[in-house]
């Protein structure tokens, strides 16, 4: 048994018979130009792009990358979850992939070695995969937060992993991408935050190992860079990850395991020295960068685009929904001279006026190329995750905004409006993991527990291009 370290959330796995290739982002970058690797990834070796089995936990553009997928060989088989939507399946079978299989919660997938693979997934969209083979466990959760009795299921079927790979930094621009008039509501999620929720994983799953993984970026872009700041870095989650019955080990790209010899691990200076990389970084990325910018400057979005898009959107909702988001939600779009673009939902329309509503609960400043671009792709909520946005909380402005981005990303995702929650499909999903769903019922009637939820439900989706 062997596994190595790609990069960010790219795992590479060998059983002694089959090989897997997990959630692979293997060059490039990420969320218009915002996010690439760091520490860089590992030189690409021809086995990278001719996996057995090619896995992918969910929709992330660092995850279900389009560009990286092209080069992989289409004689992989491909396993993803089986979430309430059918969405992933479609979309790899345009990208050439013929063998795909949906792999049902919990379900156990016996490869040719004796190896066995699971996926358990966890929220709208997202998912770990287990493999096991020789008695070693590596349970790869990357951004899934599975926990309590959800996690339960996992632990009867596997045991406490040998290795637990789990993120450990944010992944949404709240609140480092937002300007609170009421400093209480920018404190609603800290860095100590995914520090703690680190350490938690480990004490409910007692993995022998656990590996600081899948948040290996640096935000490049000047609108996201200053983001670099914030980030957690895996020697401080070393340094805190607090738990009797667990090492945790920093792991970068090309580092490795095997049954046979141990860790395998190289000496660096990245986490030393991250200011300098990521100058580094930045030089070595700047015209790809400067020449993207340089495209989007000018350009002018459409309002009735604009319109159009957050009207089906809004349209999708629950009724009643407007009880919970009694204020509007406004983006500025400076090129308009009526540049307050406003989300009514008790109305369900979409105006523009040349200043905001007094009641608004934020003002959103996206460019305007990145938003159209969103738009024509289906993933506005992506946007959020970019760091390339700009967002001023008005007082108690911040349930509505959380409560917006979660919803967005929900619809975004299929399951919006609630009827396409009514098929067999989705009633079966929902059956299989009703112990998650009920216990994410009680805690979200709290008004706190919701801003927690919805923050961890900013999900990701799939980048469709370049």
């Amino acid at each position: 048994m062997k596994f190595t370290i790609i990069g960010h959330a790219c795992l590479f796995i060998e059983t002694g018979a089959e090989t897997i290739l997990a959630d692979p982002w293997l060059f490039g970058s990420c969320y218009w130009r915002s996010w690439w690797h760091f520490p860089p990834n590992t030189a690409l070796r021809p086995e990278f792009l001719e996996p057995d089995y090619l896995y992918l936990s969910h929709h992330h553009f660092d995850h279900f990358h389009y560009p990286s997928l092209r080069r992989i060989a289409k004689t992989a088989k491909v396993l993803i979850p089986r979430f309430g939507v059918d969405v992933m399946r479609h979309e790899l079978h345009r990208l050439g992939f013929p063998d795909v299989t949906e792999l049902p919660h919990g379900d156990s997938l016996r490869l040719p070695s004796g190896a066995r693979l699971a996926s358990y997934q966890y929220g709208p969209d997202d998912s770990a995969l287990i493999v096991e083979h020789d008695g070693v466990v590596l349970a790869d959760l990357n951004d899934c937060k599975i926990s309590g009795v959800a996690a339960r299921p996992l632990l009867r079927a596997f045991g406490p992993p040998t290795f637990l790979f789990k993120s450990h930094s944010f992944a949404q621009a709240y609140p480092n991408c937002y300007h609170a008039a009421d400093p209480a509501e920018a404190t609603l999620m800290t860095r100590e935050d995914f520090l703690s929720s680190f350490t938690s994983t480990l004490r409910e799953l007692r993995p022998a190992y656990a590996i600081p993984f899948a948040s290996m970026v640096a935000f490049l872009h000047p609108e996201s860079r200053p983001c670099n700041v914030y980030a957690v870095r895996p020697p401080e989650v070393v340094a805190e990850a607090g738990c009797e019955t667990t090492k945790t080990v920093c792991m970068i790209p090309g580092d490795s395991w095997s049954s046979d010899s141990g860790f395998s691990l190289q000496p660096h200076d990245y986490y030393q020295r991250p200011a300098e990389w990521i100058d580094r970084l930045a030089d070595q990325h700047a015209d790809s960068i400067r020449r993207d910018d340089a495209a989007e400057q000018g350009f002018r979005l459409d309002f009735s685009l604009f319109r159009d898009y957050f009207e089906v959107f809004l349209r999708s909702l629950p009724p009643g929904i407007w009880l919970m988001l009694q204020r509007p939600v406004v983006f500025f779009t400076a090129s308009d001279p009526l540049p307050y673009w406003i989300l009514d939902f008790r109305t369900r329309r979409v105006t523009r006026a040349a200043a905001p509503p007094a009641a608004h609960a934020n003002v959103i400043r996206i460019a305007e190329a990145v938003l159209a671009d969103a738009i024509a792709k289906n993933i506005v909520a992506f946007v959020h995750i970019s760091m390339r946005i700009r967002i001023d909380l008005a007082p108690g402005g911040s349930p509505v905004d959380f409560l917006f981005w979660g919803l967005l990303s929900v619809q975004e995702l299929g399951y919006l409006p609630l009827r396409r929650n009514l098929t067999p499909r989705a009633m079966a999903v929902l059956w299989r993991r009703r112990a998650e769903v009920l216990a994410l019922l009680l805690p979200m009637l709290t008004q706190r527990s919701v801003h927690g939820a919805v923050l961890g439900s900013l999900v990701k989706r799939k980048e469709l291009s370049e």
